[in-house]
């Protein structure tokens, strides 16, 4: 006889009636009194930060951000003292609280002892001590606002929408929202040329995408706040606003429903949701920690210079933009007058490849492969990793990756080199050789930098960087294209075809039909795509040649950022065109995978076959 299952409730939960979709009256209410402060610190700041004030206005509105800043504290600490359980309110609004203790820690550590602070000043260029009071009042406000959006976001995401529709709907918003924000007066850096809507959008739209076309210079016209939200939209649109909310939620006491949990589980390759929680700290812990670093690798490389805060953020803007695959850089000419310092290309060559690996292969190959090096395996953390994982064979979707990107890289460098060596690398060392075909092999594929001028190219060349171009990056990485393994299965399928097997198969293992359906269903959606935006951009600017269309709809397309230098003169229609491009590149492969995990209805019937004879 089955016993009776015993409801533990909280105090009181049974005597209140819950409001606001499940929380009490006064649990209600603060949500919406947070919401209304959320609101009007982002208000604040965007007047504070986007506009030319006069000092009373100015005045004002740094009163009204301590405030909003007092409003946030105060509602932490509500939070505890209502709480019967405070560990439990500290691990459902982990987030918040860690942004108060990192704001108080930098606050204790800038005032604490004045010859940092004077050094601090001085390297900021400041000269007013209360300034640097009241810029980190802004960070900690505008670092409250963006985690409340991301819990707004979360809630959609528990409420059970498609995954597919909250990832597309989550790149529209950020399209949108540093749309706004680029239009901004003091976005721009010249006051008598503010950013025009159309270039507005273009730029979000290309940031977001990690693509790196651009119609406005980013290091010339574009103000120091400008750059900061083109760095931003990068940084979100490469890991992915559902990165984020899926942390968030991870980390949150409200779990998501089966069919979301379910899609990031198989988007991320993951057993289960504790290892799915694991890997999304990796991700983020191992993102902010290559960028660190790759950026104090740049900056120990550059040469010698007078502002060493111009040089940290040259740095960090190149390293974010390297890593994210994005193709941003604050030069004219991108990277061509950095071909003489080999560091520098190496790093930021580096970081383009981790980040087209994709996480899943990084992970891999770091947590399952460096692991077991003799020296590494004794440190405890990682001798209880090993005996958490004892299996320690690669999967095939790391092999895959790892195997295509090597030989694209390798066939990449061997043809670039061979089709220029009498033209564009006629009269260079052996060295600068080897060292701009290998970079044009990397970054032609995922990032978009170029250290030598796309439009001197010979025609083969271009025809062989939008080959690779196409094929592009990793799965689940920043990059665009169809995706090596992608590429790896078709090659496959015509090899099983060739020997007349009825598997495809790859290392020891048999491929789903299901996977090679969708390799297929990759590959013919993005011939569509690139054959309607040609026709398209052909509509719109019929005096420019085909062959740069079809450069420009490939590097769009693939979230490239390779240009032959026709994209600031393109008609505004145009742009449209290429911004089209650049979501669905970015967006569509991802949204395919996630509508195709979702389980089909059983068939309880079959037709019969007939035969086809095709070719």
């Amino acid at each position: 006889m089955s016993q009776p299952v015993r409801s533990e409730l909280p105090p009181g939960a049974g005597r209140i009636p819950p409001l606001f979709g499940g929380q009490t009256l006064p649990e209600g209410l603060a949500r919406s009194g947070m919401l209304i402060v959320g609101v009007l610190a982002f208000v604040v700041l965007v007047l504070d930060y986007g506009f030319a004030l006069a000092p009373p206005t100015a005045f004002w509105l740094q009163v009204l951000e301590l405030l909003l800043a007092g409003g946030f504290f105060a509602d932490r600490v509500a939070m505890l003292a209502r709480a019967a359980d405070r560990s439990l309110v500290l691990r459902q609004r982990s987030f918040e609280f860690v942004v108060l203790f990192l704001f108080a820690g930098v606050a204790v550590l800038a005032f604490a002892h004045e010859p940092w602070t004077a050094r601090l000043l001085g390297l900021l260029h400041w000269e007013d001590p209360r300034r640097l009071g009241v810029e980190l009042v802004k960070v900690f406000l505008l670092a409250n606002v963006l985690v409340q959006l991301l819990r707004y976001q979360q809630r959609i995401l528990i409420r059970g929408v498609r995954p597919e529709w909250i990832l597309a709907g989550s790149f529209a918003l950020l399209i949108l929202a540093g749309t706004l924000l680029l239009l901004l007066p003091r976005a721009s850096a010249l006051p008598n040329d503010p950013i025009r809507p159309m270039d507005a959008f273009f730029t979000a739209t290309s940031a977001a995408c990690v693509t790196g076309l651009v119609v406005r210079d980013t290091g010339t016209e574009f103000s120091g706040l400008g750059q900061f939200i083109i760095l931003g939209l990068f940084q979100a649109g490469g890991l992915g606003i559902m990165t984020f909310v899926a942390f968030l939620a991870l980390t949150s006491a409200q779990s998501l429903p089966l069919a979301n949990t379910l899609a990031l589980r198989h988007l991320l390759s993951t057993s289960g949701v504790a290892e799915m929680k694991r890997h999304i700290w990796v991700v983020l812990v191992f993102t902010v920690a290559v960028e660190l670093a790759g950026a104090v690798l740049i900056y120990l490389w550059l040469p010698a210079h007078d502002d060493p805060l111009r040089a940290a953020g040259w740095s960090l803007f190149h390293s974010v933009s390297a890593f994210c695959n994005a193709g941003f850089s604050l030069e004219r000419d991108s990277l061509i007058g950095h071909q003489s310092q080999p560091g520098v290309l190496l790093t930021i060559m580096g970081l383009i490849v981790l980040g087209g690996l994709g996480f899943l292969v990084v992970t891999d190959t770091v947590g399952i492969q460096l692991t077991r090096l003799p020296l590494i395996r004794r440190v405890p953390v990682v001798q209880r990793f090993n005996r958490r994982i004892p299996v320690y064979r690669l999967p095939l979707q790391t092999r895959l990756s790892l195997v295509v990107t090597g030989i694209l890289l390798v066939a990449g460098m061997a043809g670039f080199w061979i089709l220029e060596a009498r033209h564009l690398l006629a009269d260079q060392p052996f060295l600068n050789r080897l060292g701009v075909a290998a970079f044009q092999s990397v970054t032609c594929r995922t990032a978009g930098f170029n250290t030598v001028p796309i439009e001197a190219l010979q025609p083969a060349t271009l025809l062989l960087l939008m080959a690779l171009m196409v094929i592009g990056a990793s799965p689940v990485s920043t990059g665009g294209g169809i995706k090596t393994v992608t590429l790896g299965v078709l090659v496959l399928a015509l090899r099983a075809m060739l020997t007349g097997r009825d598997r495809v198969e790859a290392f020891g293992r048999a491929l789903p039909q299901k996977v090679v359906f969708a390799a297929l269903s990759v590959a013919v959606l993005y011939v569509v795509a690139a054959g309607l935006g040609l026709f398209a951009l052909a509509l719109c600017d019929p005096a420019i040649p085909w062959q740069q269309q079809s450069f420009e709809v490939i590097s769009a397309l693939s979230t490239v950022g390779l240009s032959t230098g026709i994209t600031a003169g393109l008609s505004a229609g145009s742009k449209l065109v290429l911004c089209v491009l650049m979501f669905v590149g970015r967006v569509g492969p991802l949204s395919l995978v996630l509508s195709m995990i979702r389980s089909a209805p059983h068939v309880r019937y079959q037709y019969p076959e007939e035969d086809l004879v095709v070719g």
